[in-house]
């Protein structure tokens, strides 16, 4: 078998906002065999510039684009192709970008491999420890607290025992930023969980005291106030807090989770499988987690082809108590796939098709593709 193609497809919604929704403008792609068989995945960063670095011609033998490294190759060789990939952009690579491209790429091969061998992935990663997956709502802020309440009342009617809201109004105000939190205990029970975002908005000061506010309401944990490069100031965050800290989503290294966990202190780590070097990258980061009994909960706010992914690699951890779910009402995400992923009482299972289980919708992909 050999890669005849590496398609890159921009969509895009026709009203794009200025909010913290990297759904609004997906880059999905497919690699293509000689034997017919197609790879999707998704690479979770703006668009055109993953477009650019796959689409690149070699600039020189440590600066070249991916599709020229694949065409000609054996899709299943992985880790080989994974290297290649990786050594082939030291000049421009090794970090952000490139990895998000790289990640894309390796989730269809995953696929690939998947589907040539009549299996889904989750079973050549050695099988499932757990099918069913317990998924949190993920969701924006509201403008007002009273708006942010409606919309969790509305997810936790929908079966949803947990839930994480982020961004919006959160990190311009301590005060309502901590009375948030309090209604949103006293609104959904003590038997909830429920996550606060931060958006790496607020100083360290004032970090500690929202870990130390938000303890009283049981926040099952507050992620990426600091700066995803802070390493120092999470390492006095998570001394300082009784709240559990949580953060990687910006990480797009093994090298960069071992920094949060070994010098950032971290409990709790959040790579985006569609960042940080898709599958292959992510096996090697859950095994330094487990080593250091570091919960992995993934990052998944985008399409249904990154919750399939998660789910693959979740299914073989030891310890993931929660999927994050995009709970935006968004096309990009409900309408990409024939099969749409979907929780049910607030559960969700992974897919068992070969592969990754996904096939895209055609008419969905014809209606937002985007050609700038």
């Amino acid at each position: 078998m050999k890669i005849t193609d590496v398609e890159t497809i921009l969509l895009r919604l026709p009203v794009v906002q200025e909010i913290g929704d990297g759904c609004q403008t997906i880059c999905v792609i497919r690699v293509h065999t000689d034997e017919g068989i197609v790879g999707i995945g998704e690479a979770h960063t703006n668009p055109l510039a993953a477009r650019a670095i796959i689409d690149s011609p070699m600039y020189s033998v440590s600066a070249q684009g991916l599709k020229h490294l694949l065409i000609g190759e054996d899709p299943r060789d992985i880790n080989r192709l994974w290297d290649k990939m990786y050594k082939s952009s030291q000049t421009y690579g090794r970090r952000g970008l490139l990895m998000h491209a790289m990640s894309g790429v390796d989730l269809a091969l995953w696929d690939i491999l998947g589907k040539a061998s009549g299996l889904p992935v989750y079973r050549l990663l050695g099988g499932a420890r757990k099918r069913e997956h317990l998924a949190y709502a993920s969701d924006l802020s509201q403008p007002t607290i009273e708006g942010t309440i409606d919309l969790a009342l509305q997810h936790k009617a929908s079966g949803y025992r947990a839930m994480k809201f982020g961004w919006g109004a959160l990190g311009k105000d301590r005060k309502s930023d901590i009375a948030m939190a309090a209604k949103l205990r006293q609104a959904l029970g003590p038997d909830f969980d429920i996550m606060i975002d931060m958006g790496f908005s607020v100083p360290l000061d004032h970090a500690i005291q929202l870990g130390r506010a938000y303890a009283e309401q049981d926040l099952f944990f507050l992620e990426e106030p600091l700066s995803p490069d802070d390493i120092g100031g999470f390492a006095k965050l998570v001394a300082a807090s009784p709240t559990p800290i949580a953060t990687g989503e910006k990480a797009s290294h093994e090298f960069d989770y071992l920094d949060l966990m070994d010098r950032g202190g971290l409990r709790i780590i959040q790579p985006d499988i569609a960042r940080m070097g898709g599958i292959s990258a992510m096996l090697r980061v859950i095994a330094h987690a487990e080593a250091r009994n570091v919960r992995v909960i993934p990052h998944c706010w985008s399409t249904d082809i990154l919750v399939a992914a998660t789910l693959h690699c979740m299914a073989t951890m030891r310890d993931c108590p929660y999927l994050e779910y995009n709970a935006t009402a968004n096309p990009l995400r409900t309408d990409l796939l024939s099969t749409p992923i979907r929780p049910k009482n607030g559960s969700i299972s992974v897919p068992d098709k070969p592969g990754l289980g996904i096939e895209l919708r055609e008419d969905t992909l014809k209606r937002f593709r985007w050609q700038p």
